[in-house]
């Protein structure tokens, strides 16, 4: 039972709250709490609320400390160091790396904004460096001293580290490539990455570099990536990247022979199937439709099996045909959802590029209009690059007292037989002779990571790749390396919250990490000496956003017990 009693000690009551019991028989006191005197036994009392606090700092906890703890986990962050040594006082340059890896993931920009941002997270206190050391001149001067020989020895030990923590799958590789647009002037002649051509983002007026990339199927981690001019074409791309994949493989030990690379039809060429075949992978690629054996592409949706419940509303069918000059298993693959978003876009274009030649066709009939063929048909030429389109909007133009007549009309026929004979068929084309209609489709599935991938790091909702403040050949080349770090420990990160959360997307995982913050309050002492009072709380989480703390929470408890044991161990064997 609890119990309020004084204490006088130089001529001075001071109050405690005891809690008595009997030990041994006998009443005793057995824990006592100090009040103070009277005068702060009465303040208690008169202020029953709590105490305002004389200040709250707020730290980003969730996102960066998620990347943190995976860069921890999988030995990132020790094989960054043991690549770039930490140097005798401040931040090293795996420090730097990683830093402008998560900063591309949580809030993208410009280095000079990453110090402020630095102050603002919990890596701040992990960490225990300053803010000024991670100014926009360190960054330059620290990626200033990376050689390209060293990313690509970081990129070799990544791989063997992945395969040590089981995070490769020997099942699938998913190839793909892309471009990015940079801001690199066109006077700048020391930069030859950057370069003019057709860039998939529609900035054709910008000078772009090429980037082709490896993730593995299953988990989604970056294997191996090459930075390349961007006037070089997809095709041209595939033999380098086939060799660095054949390279990185061998240098891992995994068998060639083990793995399927998977490749869209951006990359098929005959000279490429040659490469292929000589690089000893099994690969599994799209094929142009122009391409494709006509007997296979021909049949009738009905005709084609219908594949297991793990691919809803997808058909296909296989057959050994010569393609490319020699045999190899051609597979016809219907997907009902690919082709309702085909008739919806080409609806959408159908409409738009129709209302775009009724307002022509009005222009042309006024007394005032001067147009030439040419123009015209240029004109046209460009509304009409869907090639779905093309096929099923025919304009007639001809002219009559000295005045352009425009005619359009839609193929009825043509459109019956788009939809029927081609919208939702992909030709996929592997050496893997052995293998069901329905494992080759499973396999291609793996490509769609890839290109969400793309996605994310173009649109900035995983990573934001752009603008890229970089405008020499070795910073472009390192931009790639951390961009492409980040999304490995996205997506290591993903995976591990997916047992939590079976069906989260790697975007709904942003928005759930990005609000937990860290709230440090200050509190006036407790008497009238004395230091400031601190408390550390947590934002108000969802039970999403729970689910995923406790998870992180298990995860670096079970490594902290795995390097206790090895420590144990260690200690035990020096012993003996």
């Amino acid at each position: 039972m609890a119990s309020l009693i004084a204490k006088k000690k130089a001529n001075k009551l001071y109050y405690y709250v005891v809690e008595s019991a009997r030990v041994d028989g006998k009443p005793r006191i057995v824990h006592q709490t100090y009040l103070g005197t009277a005068e702060k036994v009465a303040a208690l009392v008169k202020d029953r609320t709590a105490p305002v606090p004389l200040e709250a700092t707020a730290l980003d906890v969730g996102l960066p400390g998620a990347l943190w703890l995976a860069a921890q986990q999988t030995g990132v962050f020790d094989l960054l160091q043991s690549l770039w040594p930490q140097p005798r006082s401040g931040p090293s340059t795996a420090h730097f790396l990683l830093l402008a890896a998560i900063h591309r993931i949580c809030q993208p920009g410009p280095k000079t904004e990453v110090a402020g941002w630095y102050d603002r997270t919990i890596l701040r206190s992990r960490w225990d460096f300053s803010p000024e050391r991670f100014s926009s001149q360190e960054f330059w001067d620290c990626f200033d001293r990376i050689q390209e020989e060293e990313l690509e020895q970081a990129q070799i030990r990544l791989l063997g580290l992945w395969k040590q923590k089981q995070l490769v799958s020997r099942r699938l590789l998913a190839y793909d490539t892309t471009n990015f647009y940079t801001y690199v002037a066109s006077t700048n002649t020391r930069n030859e990455l950057a370069q003019r051509g057709h860039n998939k983002q529609g900035r054709h007026n910008l000078r772009q570099v090429g980037l082709s990339y490896v993730m593995d199927g299953d988990n989604g981690l970056s294997l191996c990536h090459h930075v390349y001019p961007g006037n070089r074409a997809d095709a041209e791309e595939l033999p380098e990247a086939l060799s660095r994949i054949g390279a990185l493989l061998d240098r891992n030990q995994i068998a060639r022979d083990s793995v399927t690379l998977v490749l869209d039809k951006g990359s098929a060429a005959l000279a490429n199937t040659l490469e292929l075949e000589r690089a000893g992978v099994g690969w599994i690629s799209a094929l142009p439709w122009n391409q494709a054996p006509a007997e296979l592409r021909d049949r009738s949706v009905e005709q084609l099996p219908v594949c297991g419940s793990s691919q809803p509303g997808v058909r296909a069918a296989a057959e050994k045909l010569f393609v490319h000059g020699k045999e190899y298993l051609c597979v016809l693959k219907y997907s009902a959802c690919f082709a309702s978003e085909q008739l919806n876009s080409t609806t959408a274009a159908l409409t738009r590029v129709t209302q775009k030649l009724r307002r022509l066709a009005t222009e042309l009939s006024r007394p005032q209009a001067r147009f030439t063929e040419q123009g015209i048909r240029n004109k046209i030429h460009r509304w009409l690059s869907d090639p779905f389109v093309r096929e099923v909007l025919h304009y007639g133009l001809e002219q009559r007292e000295n005045r352009w007549h425009l005619t359009f009309e839609v193929d009825n026929k043509a459109l019956q037989q788009l939809w029927s004979q081609r919208l939702g068929r992909t030709v996929l084309l592997t050496n893997r002779m052995d293998w069901t209609a329905e494992q080759v489709v499973s396999g291609y599935s793996g490509q769609q990571q890839i290109e969400r991938v793309f996605r994310g790091l173009k649109d900035g909702d995983w990573l934001g790749w752009g603008p890229m403040y970089h405008w020499t050949d070795s910073k472009i080349r390192v931009h790639a390396f951390y961009c492409m770090l980040g999304i490995s420990l996205l997506q290591y990160i993903h995976r591990q919250s997916r047992t939590a959360w079976p069906d989260l997307t790697v975007e709904q995982l942003l928005e759930q990490l990005t609000p937990i913050q860290q709230f440090t309050l200050l509190y006036p002492p407790l008497g009238d000496k004395g230091p400031n009072r601190v408390a550390t709380v947590l934002s108000k989480q969802t039970l999403a956003q729970q689910a995923l703390a406790n998870l992180r929470l298990q995860c670096a408890e079970v490594q902290h017990k795995r390097g206790v044991h090895i420590i144990r161990n260690m200690l035990e064997g020096g012993n003996k």
